[in-house]
């Protein structure tokens, strides 16, 4: 089969959770590689491994962007949804998935965090390279003082306040304030603070939003002014980030604290 097709009939097997069409395009002694977790399957236990992965997993994924064919197979690029966002607003995370092929079937797949907006995806064919020749790789994980770091981190950002007020801040330029890397980061975000990055990104500027609104005069608010000043692209973004944090709308809010 041609790469495109290959890819094609991945991507409706991926979607539809089926491992058995995934199987089928695998190479015998074919690899996968998650480098969030910095797990390796194969052989027997790969099969075992997608199962459990599309039963426990949390998000459904749309693949974006053209596929990138490359010397040695091709890469997809996908956004990460959470289940319960069905129309796909808010994207969790970027990833890319680069696949290597053999005989006319898929040999190693590596499957990555990113931003595309910093990591063009053809240079990301050889990311997978040095990880498929290893089979035994630890399990990432995070000890309690690393994750206590970036947590505290995360805090004196928040604090700050000015790095979430950017519309366009990314993951990627997050984790560099916060000095770890991205799969450190949603794993803080996701594990431990039961949040995601958008969530998170959003909760900071509604809270900020509330000094705005304390600091304005009563019925002269204009709340687009304040949505654009807190980093949020719309009105609506802003009212939904500011519900979702405080359970009440900007008017509510301002009635509550006697404005």
């Amino acid at each position: 089969m041609e790469r495109e097709e290959i890819a094609a009939r991945y991507s409706q097997a991926f979607v539809k959770n089926d491992v058995s069409a995934v199987m089928k395009l695998m190479h015998p002694h074919a690899i996968f590689y998650d480098a969030y977790w910095g797990e390796c399957s194969t052989g027997n236990e790969l099969a075992k491994y997608l199962d459990d992965a599309f039963e426990n997993d949390a998000h459904w994924y749309e693949q974006v962007g053209n596929l990138v064919i490359t010397a040695s197979g091709f890469v997809i690029r996908y956004l990460a949804f959470h289940k319960s966002d069905l129309r796909g607003k808010t994207p969790i995370y970027n990833g890319a998935e680069v696949f290597t092929m053999s005989k006319g079937l898929i040999k190693s797949i590596s499957d990555h965090y990113c931003d595309p907006a910093a990591i063009e995806l053809i240079e990301m064919s050889g990311l997978g390279n040095a990880q498929h020749l290893k089979n035994n790789v630890v399990p990432l994980g995070l000890s309690a003082r690393a994750s206590g770091r970036i947590k505290r981190r995360l805090a004196e950002l928040a604090e700050m306040t000015d790095v979430f007020l950017d519309p366009t801040l990314t993951v990627t330029q997050l984790a560099d304030h916060v000095d770890c890397s991205i799969m450190h980061l949603f794993h803080v975000l996701e594990e431990d603070k039961k949040t995601s990055f958008a969530e998170f990104v959003n909760e900071c500027r509604a809270r900020y939003a509330t000094t705005l609104l304390l600091d304005g005069t009563g019925s002269n608010i204009r709340f687009d002014n304040v949505a654009e000043k807190a980093g949020f692209g719309s009105t609506s973004e802003f009212r939904d980030a500011f519900d979702a944090t405080f359970g009440d709308g900007p008017e509510a809010y301002m009635e509550r604290c006697g404005r």
